[in-house]
């Protein structure tokens, strides 16, 4: 399934550059992302750790903050770009976006370690970003 995703997105990459087609790329990053709700949703609920739920907390708090301001900026675009400061949501949505799938490759890299037995925990780099810290078993010959 891993190389299918890579073909897949690999192929979506090279015919979007070349077409151009906005709606399509739009549509099919909604339904990624509403794709990745329920396996996320599972883990979150099998979870028993806090740091790593908290982890999938601000998955959704930055899904959701991106997507209000891409929204916000697609809705009032002419009227916010008449403020003396234009608040750029689309930058921001940008940012959060990043962000999001950050939390969300940290969060799902934490429950595979989880499930092979790895003892993950979350740990902070300069005490504030999140990575998975993984202690493997030792190997018995």
């Amino acid at each position: 399934m891993p190389t299918f995703l890579f073909l897949y997105g690999a192929a979506f990459a090279v015919v979007h550059f070349f077409a151009r087609f906005q709606l399509v790329f739009k549509l099919h990053y909604i339904g990624l992302c509403l794709l990745c709700i329920p396996r996320m949703y599972k883990y979150y609920i099998q979870t028993k750790d806090v740091a790593a739920k908290r982890l999938a907390k601000l998955w959704v708090l930055t899904l959701t903050l991106g997507t209000l301001c891409w929204l916000v900026d697609r809705i009032f675009c002419k009227k916010l770009s008449h403020w003396y400061v234009n608040p750029q949501g689309h930058a921001w949505w940008h940012v959060l976006m990043g962000l999001n799938s950050y939390y969300a490759n940290t969060f799902l890299m934490f429950c595979r370690a989880q499930q092979r037995g790895w003892e993950p925990r979350i740990t902070h780099l300069l005490g504030f970003l999140p990575y998975v810290k993984v202690q493997k078993p030792e190997k018995r010959e």
